[in-house]
């Protein structure tokens, strides 16, 4: 499969790793993909996640899903419906 970069930037990028390599746009993207699915995923700081969750906090506050006024039993019900008796 084919896969076709929309990008001229990242193009640009690609053919130069590749003039500096002496390698071809596939071999270059074979390459820096090989070496990213051996790295370690990338972690966030503690500060990070804090930062990122307050944020989400404020957004919820900001933004609260309106009450459509369903029941518990309403729940129960679409629940039911979904899973079955699967929760009992």
């Amino acid at each position: 499969m084919a896969i076709t970069i929309r990008n001229k930037e990242t193009e640009e990028l690609i053919r130069r790793i590749g003039r500096r390599t002496g390698e071809g746009p596939s071999a270059v993207i074979r390459r820096l993909a090989e070496r990213e699915l051996v790295q370690p995923p990338a972690s966030v700081s503690d500060a990070e996640v804090r930062r990122r969750l307050a944020f989400m906090a404020d957004l919820r506050k900001r933004y609260p899903p309106p009450d459509d006024g369903a029941s518990w039993a309403d729940l129960e019900e679409e629940m039911d419906s979904i899973f079955g008796d699967d929760l009992k």
